[in-house]
């Protein structure tokens, strides 16, 4: 069943995707910020620093198609390398407590975004928003899966018809331990077909 499944999954996208007006790939460097839902730690443990980073890097690859002019449907995979907060129950005396451990790790991601682009004198700008699947890994720590949103806005700059120059900003909200949110902001290149 799960053979079948994908199968019909990839020939809806080669479909879908051969019958658009244009494709694109891209590829995103960046940097990254995390906000969390309590900017104080839970129970006296230390927070990694917060402060937006380039060292806190993101990598994010995306495919999409035209769907009508000037809207696209974007498949968009990456990571963000940032302080992960899990939550850990301890027991102190006769009484549990929530814990917050912060730890450095990574987020995957993957999700389907809707985009409308704005044409503009230099190039084009776009805004999109989609759901997605975020994975949370960490050394020590079980890693989890759970979705989450995405919102973002681009600018597009074109070198020629085939390539440009992306510049991208993005908001992740995720229903991880302590609703973490992350900030990405990065550039990349674009190819289009």
């Amino acid at each position: 069943m799960k053979k079948t499944v994908f199968l019909l999954a990839i020939l809806l996208v080669g479909a879908t995707s051969a019958s658009a007006q244009s494709t694109e790939f891209g590829v995103i460097f960046g940097g990254s910020k995390r906000l969390t839902e309590a900017d104080a730690p839970a129970n006296g443990t230390e927070l990694i620093s917060e402060g937006f980073s380039l060292s806190n890097s993101s990598v994010d690859l995306y495919y999409a198609f035209e769907l009508d002019p000037n809207t696209y449907f974007k498949v968009r995979v990456g990571r963000i390398e940032s302080a992960i907060g899990f939550r850990e129950v301890e027991r102190r005396g006769e009484q549990e407590v929530t814990v917050r451990r912060d730890v450095e790790g990574e987020v995957q991601h993957a999700a389907g975004l809707v985009e409308y682009r704005f044409d503009e004198a230099f190039g084009s700008t776009g805004l999109y928003a989609g759901i997605g699947v975020y994975r949370h890994e960490a050394d020590g720590f079980a890693s989890s899966t759970d979705y989450g949103f995405a919102v973002g806005v681009n600018g597009d700059f074109p070198l020629s018809r085939r390539y440009g120059v992306i510049v991208d900003a993005s908001y992740h909200y995720t229903k991880h331990d302590f609703s973490p949110r992350y900030l990405t902001i990065g550039a990349g290149l674009r190819i289009g077909f």
